[in-house]
């Protein structure tokens, strides 16, 4: 989550974004498999697709209105009145039903919501018909093969029905890894090297393939390269945070990832709208590494008031979707 929020953050240098832009949404459903319990998947494909719409539907919803309402209230302000000049009051409605980050540009992250609802769906109608390996296997061959082909275009499916089947590839491994129980008992000391290799290679990868775009379908100068990539951004992830105990902040943040996911874009911008209003910075400010830094930590701290508030609602959208 950290890493996504800094993605998005003015300042982070370009080698910095092309590292993680190489692996933070990969990592995202990666994560998301991987939370499953398995004895989920015996529920019937209607009833776990009423949870799955109850648990992320409605978040979608609601970050959507209280981007359009933020954008309605700043669409004629600073650089942002050259960016959506000429659009008018309801353009963005369509952006909700298409779910595509190019039309859901009050909140680009929210695309992640549709692609999140329909992966967890069609892997958990595939584990019906497929045993673990086997559906392992065919979604990361798929997926493989989709990244390879694609070819840059600006006609999409709606509802990320295409970037689907790249997200179902790291889902059903996250699922694997689970059920497999790898990085278990392994000790810390296998665990650095693993995290070291895995970064060597993570960041040579990177430099040769450059930035991908996974909501756009952009893999890169090489496609061959982008799976290996993210799956290698994966495991050193996933080794060096087994080597960090639990923290009081780590464990808010990963319990409120539902929250901070879609509402970071917002705080981001509102950070920087409220500096400038203040003349703390100017508006041609040289935004660096330390901007990137200390507004990505402000748009987090930002969202404890609103945890807070949601929390009090009679529907509660901050538990995690599994």
């Amino acid at each position: 989550m950290v890493l996504v929020v800094l993605g998005h953050s003015r300042g982070l240098p370009d080698y910095l974004v092309t590292l993680i832009f190489g692996f933070h949404v990969p990592l995202f459903f990666f994560i998301s498999g991987f939370l499953i319990k398995p004895s989920k998947l015996d529920a019937a494909i209607s009833r776990y697709a009423k949870k799955i719409l109850q648990t992320l539907a409605i978040p979608y919803f609601l970050f959507f209105l209280l981007a359009f309402l933020y954008w309605l209230a700043t669409r004629n302000i600073g650089a942002k009145a050259l960016l959506t000049a000429g659009q008018a009051w309801y353009s963005p409605v369509a952006g909700l039903f298409t779910g595509l980050e190019s039309d859901l540009f009050v909140d680009p992250p929210l695309w992640f919501f549709p692609c999140l609802i329909m992966t967890a769906i069609s892997y958990h109608a595939l584990r019906k018909f497929l045993t673990l390996t086997a559906a392992t296997c065919i979604c990361v061959a798929l997926a493989f093969v989709i990244t390879l082909f694609w070819k840059d275009s600006p006609f999409r499916l709606p509802l990320s029905l295409d970037s689907m089947w790249v997200a179902l590839s790291f889902y059903a491994v996250g699922q694997y890894v689970r059920e497999k129980n790898f990085f278990s008992n392994i000790k810390p000391g296998y665990l650095f090297l693993i995290f070291i290799i895995a970064a060597a290679l993570l960041v040579y990868a990177e430099g040769l393939n450059g930035k991908v775009d996974f909501a756009n379908m952009h893999f890169g100068r090489w496609p061959a390269l982008y799976m290996p990539t993210a799956l290698l951004g994966i495991i050193a992830t996933f080794a060096v945070s087994a080597l960090f105990p639990v923290s009081r902040a780590s464990a808010w943040i990963s319990k409120n990832t539902l929250t901070i996911f879609p509402v970071h874009f917002i705080f981001l911008s509102l950070v920087r709208g409220v500096m400038v209003s203040l003349h703390t910075i100017p508006n041609d400010y040289a935004y660096g590494i330390e901007w990137s830094v200390v507004s990505s930590a402000l748009s987090i701290l930002f969202c404890v008031p609103l945890v807070v508030f949601l929390r009090r609602m009679p529907i509660s959208i901050t538990r995690n979707s599994h």
